[in-house]
């Protein structure tokens, strides 16, 4: 192969390379808490598209009201791929639940590198770079917060996925509408199928709707169409889509097939969804239901990369550059108010978020595309030389870190201590180093493990011959000598007298010295 064919199918490789790194890398995380919660909202639901299709007759039951308002997507997407990765799995010492669990996860990484494909698309929509496209999609996959979530995240990374490749649609529509194109029946179809399998992952997806608003604002706007003669040119297609949207809505989401007004209520139920946790953020552990103002600009201050955030302060110098054509205009404004409105009315609204921002991670692709548009604006070569050097960086610390990848912090914590400052391992993705850890130090079966992660340590140890006892058995008089696994929330937890901490999991972040430690066991005789 010449070299001008490798240079030009570059882009190309990296993701073949990346897929097949990333998923076997995604195999050796831990099973997180959320994991097996939506495994089982998964069953439920399969067994009414089962009663539906194969005259069989389950009984349908959520044991909590809310398990009904989940969405099942993605386990649709994962499913012939798991078929193939449990054949693999069988070899690893796993349970027959974490061998299910562990075979979706390359499933996340497969969706998370289809939408950095898109997401590079986005970028030659704008800057017509090809090289600048490439890099900043590399950027983007390799970015330490994302990737990290990449690994295990069931909701939403595939979720933030769809979103980004529904944003390349619209734009692609959107210039079709600007210069009078014709829009093939092939792409509405897709754009609505695709928008419905969004909200088949979250219903929270509606808040699209609000992008694709902007965009048509913008179009009307600065295409100097009249409203009344550009609702009359789309107005077919608007029906096609509409009509095709609910129709696969409805499909991919059978909970609400007896009563479909009931999506207003899974509206309702998730934008003020019960948590009583709270977010330690710098210091603070702001509470979900009762969030102050600034838990979404603190987090963004601290998650993204400094050269994201340092990029917007060079928007005044070429806003007149952006903006001098109609087509970036109706791109690039779109990618800038889109999360800031969102972000407003998320703000204003109250809604009840935790976890740092895992449930608005679908805004940081939009922050990266209108970032990187103003670097490219400002100077193609300074910022290609920043973005390269982001992904070198970016990488180390991927080795550095992993798998607790997803709580990278950007260098501003170096001002601060992270342990107590910020949320740390709240996924718990620290079970696969715990089972490994009881696998070969637990030889008699009356020692027995107490942890708020039983499950994903049971799953991933596979001895049966190994006792659990409940979380909330853990001050009662249990039979010595038995281990304590502390994980998340719980790792500042009281332990008993006589308890010998033994083990301590922890990283280091940013080349910095301190020990993030993120799980702890100890030994109580």
């Amino acid at each position: 192969m010449s070299i001008n064919n490798l240079t030009k199918h570059s882009f190309n490789y990296f993701i073949i390379f990346y897929i097949i790194l990333i998923s076997l890398l995604s195999l050796n995380v831990g099973i997180t808490h959320d994991e097996v919660h939506n495994l089982e909202v998964w069953k439920i639901k399969s067994k009414i598209y089962s009663n539906f299709l194969f005259n069989t007759d389950y009984e349908i039951i959520f044991p909590d009201a809310g398990m009904q308002y989940y969405g099942i997507g993605f386990h649709i997407f994962s499913y012939p791929f798991e078929l193939f990765i449990k054949n693999i799995l069988v070899f690893f010492d796993y349970s027959d639940e974490g061998i299910l669990l562990i075979s979706k996860h390359p499933s996340i990484v497969i969706i998370f590198a289809i939408s950095g494909v898109f997401f590079r698309n986005i970028v030659f929509l704008i800057t017509k770079n090809k090289f600048y496209s490439n890099i900043t999609a590399v950027f983007y996959l390799v970015y330490p917060y994302i990737l990290g979530h990449s690994l295990f995240n069931f909701k939403d990374i595939p979720f933030m996925s769809l979103w980004v490749i529904c944003t390349y649609l619209l734009m692609v529509i959107t210039k079709k509408l600007h210069n009078k194109e014709k829009i093939y029946f092939l792409e509405l179809s897709t754009f609505a199928f695709l928008t419905a399998f969004l909200l088949s992952i979250r219903v929270s997806g509606i808040l699209i709707f609000i992008e694709y608003f902007i965009f048509i604002i913008f179009v009307i706007h600065f295409s100097k169409i009249e409203i009344i003669d550009f609702i009359k040119s789309i107005f077919n297609k608007f029906l096609i889509f509409l009509s095709i949207f609910i129709m696969s809505f409805y499909l991919l989401h059978p909970s609400f097939w007896g009563d479909p007004l009931s999506l207003l209520e899974a509206f309702k139920y998730m934008s003020k969804h019960i948590q009583t946790v709270c977010t330690v953020t710098f210091g603070t552990c702001m509470k979900a239901q009762n969030l102050p103002s600034s838990y979404i600009p603190l987090w963004l201050l601290i998650k993204l990369p400094i050269l994201t955030l340092l990029s917007f302060l060079l928007f005044p110098v070429v806003e007149k550059k952006i903006f001098s054509k109609n087509l970036n205009t109706i791109f690039i404004g779109p990618l800038i108010l889109t999360p800031c409105l969102i972000v407003f009315l998320l703000i204003i609204f109250n809604v009840n978020l935790y976890d740092e921002l895992r449930q608005i991670l679908f805004i940081v692709p939009l922050i990266f595309l209108a970032s990187f548009s103003v670097l490219f604006f400002f100077s193609k070569k300074i910022s290609q030389y920043l973005i390269i050097f982001y992904i070198f960086f970016f990488s180390i610390q991927n080795i550095q870190i992993f798998p607790y990848n997803y709580l990278w912090l950007n260098n501003f914590s170096f001002f601060t201590k992270v342990s107590n400052t910020f949320e740390l391992d709240y996924w718990g993705s620290s079970t696969k180093k715990l089972s490994n850890y009881f696998k070969y130090n637990i030889h008699n079966k009356d020692e027995c493990i107490i942890s708020n992660r039983n499950h994903g340590i049971k799953t991933l140890l596979n001895k049966e011959h190994v006792c659990f006892i409940n979380f909330r058995d853990l001050h009662k008089k249990n039979k010595r000598p038995f281990y304590i696994a502390l994980t998340e929330r719980a790792l500042k937890k009281g332990i008993p007298n006589n308890c010998e901490n033994i083990l301590n999991e922890y990283f280091t972040m940013n080349f910095s010295r301190e020990k993030i430690v993120v799980a702890k066991i100890y030994k109580c005789t």
